[in-house]
């Protein structure tokens, strides 16, 4: 893969995010011209230590279509990778608007303001939330079931995609990332979230039962995955799941966590199933495994190690509000 995108120039939008920021730093070990777009009040500390050593950085915001048309016509990107999106997967219609402006109307502008320009691969980074309340596991052919208007936004945003490859011939493909974790990450999801509780000395971290399962991926697994979709021809116009498929209870992850960290800290398993609540979640990998053939993925042992090791290492460090718990 090194030779593919040695010296390509790339564009990523998004790319001051969790996995925006992984891939970013990836594509730079590999040598590509990277170019990244974050909004104009975007705070660049994931990819600090990178930004200014061969990595051009675009300010716009997503909706600035004129603004990003005249950057794109100066980048001539060969692939493009787009992340840049409002992630918010409450069942509640309050930001709609806004979230239909970026991440539809945001993307469909950014399509279509690389009609003209010679494109490898558009690769549109979409969402297992678009399974919503499907059954497990998901499958790309399964008709997506919109939970929330950000899972409704990104499958929106997947059959705009779809339509313009085959309108306008534009190589797209669409990736559909699993639950991931990893450094960098900051949100009130499970791993990261009882992680930072930990660090701050917590006496208890209140739950569900956790007998849920779910699916969960190192965060460089899910990159090489995106890489490697965005070269493969066959899954041009596709949409492919990018995950490892293995469901976990979640308290069996949690209690991991608890015992990898040697805290004190009690899982109070107190709290009610949210409605409407999946109880399985997970990929089918199929197609992942038949194209892109993952040579391995990270254990989920290994990678909370290497994830609660850098929070360890980085928390004095931090700014305030990544070491914020609720």
């Amino acid at each position: 893969m090194d030779e593919e995108f040695n010296k390509q120039t790339v564009l990523i939008t998004g790319a001051s995010g969790f996995i925006g920021s992984h891939l970013t730093r990836r594509l730079t070990q590999l040598g590509a011209d990277v170019h990244i777009l974050v909004r104009n009040d975007s705070n660049p500390w994931r990819i600090a230590d990178v930004v200014g050593k061969g990595i051009t950085v675009w300010k716009a915001e997503i909706t600035e279509s004129d603004k990003i048309k005249d950057y794109l016509k100066r980048i001539c990107p060969k692939r493009v990778f787009h992340l840049a999106a409002i992630v918010n997967p409450e069942r509640s219609l309050e930001n709609i608007e806004k979230i239909i402006d970026v991440n539809i109307k945001g993307t469909v502008a950014l399509i279509k303001a690389l009609q003209d320009i010679p494109l490898e691969c558009f690769v549109n980074v979409g969402t297992c939330e678009e399974y919503g309340d499907n059954a497990a596991p998901f499958n790309e052919t399964q008709r997506e079931s919109a939970v929330s208007p950000y899972s409704a936004s990104k499958i929106s945003a997947t059959h705009f995609c779809q339509m313009i490859h085959k309108v306008a011939a534009i190589p797209v493909v669409t990736v559909r990332p699993f639950l991931t974790y990893g450094p960098f990450q900051l949100s009130n999801l499970l791993i990261p979230a009882l992680i930072r509780f930990c660090l701050n000395n917590e006496k208890e971290f209140r739950m569900t039962s956790g007998e849920q399962t779910r699916e969960f991926n190192f965060v460089g697994d899910i990159v090489e995955g995106m890489l490697k979709a965005s070269l493969c021809k066959e899954l041009v116009g596709e949409i492919i799941n990018i995950g490892n498929g293995t469901e976990y209870k979640v308290i069996d992850v949690a209690r991991m966590i608890v015992k990898l960290m040697n805290s004190p800290l009690e899982l109070n398993r107190s709290l009610s199933h949210r409605k409407g609540e999946v109880f399985h979640f997970y990929s089918a990998t199929d197609k992942y495994l038949r194209l892109l053939k993952p040579s391995s993925f990270t254990s989920l042992e290994d990678g909370l190690k290497i994830t609660i090791e850098w929070y360890a290492k980085n928390w004095d460090h931090l700014p305030t509000f990544a070491k914020k718990i609720s």
